[in-house]
């Protein structure tokens, strides 16, 4: 794929998204405020999230042509979210509040495969609806992943990929993660090779800073960042970062508030952009790949 893209195989090739548009206010501003700052290349939305719209009222058109789907099937740490489909009831995913459950595990074992499929393809129908054409799939979460409870939903993922001519978020180098399991590596290459089946583009790696690991110290973060951009292996990798500006609300929401702020900081530190530069990485979007998922299918 990357020489389609007119690279060589030895080029780096990266992908700064920033998780979560549309969580909250503070957030959705700092993500506009790093696109006009070139500071971030594509962006992913959750849809069940009360800001998600006004995300869009006050996005620029470059924004509106780099936004992807964070597909989204359970609430948060401190916020419940409700499905985006309210045309029929979706017993499976949802508690008796008509919110979706925290629980991860909970869905990958009891959630109904079509009622998952509706919910999703809600979502990505909710970015066509308000003018938008979505740059590429991905799981807020892991939640369609199988990372739990063993059960995933990346074939009927790969169904709604197809359907909109969408990559997805599956990093090829997910199955030399030790991490994972031998059982968990073998889905995976099982997925990874239906997708490829089906024409669905995936890139080959995902890095990100660690998450929500007290305590937290700017200048410790920096220098993470750092190690990881300087370590980038040929390819195209995806950089996952959640930025948001620091305000109550984000504190209602997520425990982990500070390492947000201090993501939105590092990406316009001017040490982050030189090394980028030193290490000749190519900045790119989940937009080419799509587009070079358009022509090649």
């Amino acid at each position: 794929m990357i020489s389609k893209l007119g690279f060589s195989s030895d080029d780096r090739l990266l992908i700064i998204n920033a998780d979560d548009f549309g969580i909250t206010k503070g957030t959705n501003e700092a993500i506009v405020s790093l696109f006009e700052q070139q500071a971030i290349t594509s962006t992913s939305i959750m849809f069940p999230c009360p800001a998600a719209r006004e995300a869009l009222k006050f996005s620029n058109q470059n924004i509106l042509d780099n936004i992807g789907i964070h597909l989204t099937l359970t609430s948060g740490e401190h916020h419940s979210y409700s499905p985006v489909c309210q045309e029929r009831p979706l017993k499976s995913l949802i508690n008796k509040n008509g919110k979706f459950h925290n629980d991860i595990s909970y869905i990958e074992e009891n959630a109904d495969d079509e009622e998952v499929r509706i919910e999703l393809e809600a979502q990505i129908q909710s970015a066509t609806m308000l003018g938008i054409d979505p740059t590429h799939l991905d799981s807020h979460g892991g939640s369609i992943m199988g990372l739990y409870a063993g059960n995933d939903f990346l074939e009927i993922t790969f169904d709604l990929c197809e359907k909109y001519r969408l990559p997805f978020n599956l990093p090829t180098r997910i199955i030399e993660q030790p991490f994972f399991n031998n059982k968990q590596k073998e889905t995976f290459r099982i997925r990874i090779n239906s997708g490829r089946k089906r024409g669905i583009l995936f890139i080959d790696d995902v890095i990100s800073l660690p998450y929500c690991c007290k305590p937290v110290e700017y200048e410790e973060m920096k220098r993470q960042l750092l190690t990881l951009l300087k370590n980038i292996k040929p390819g195209i990798t995806q950089l996952t970062i959640h930025p948001s500006k620091i305000t109550e609300e984000l504190k209602s929401v997520t425990n982990c508030y500070f390492e947000r702020g201090i993501e939105y900081l590092l990406l316009v530190d001017p040490d982050i952009k030189k090394v980028l530069k030193k290490e000749n990485i190519n900045l790119i979007s989940w937009k080419e790949i799509r587009d070079l998922q358009r022509i090649l299918t």
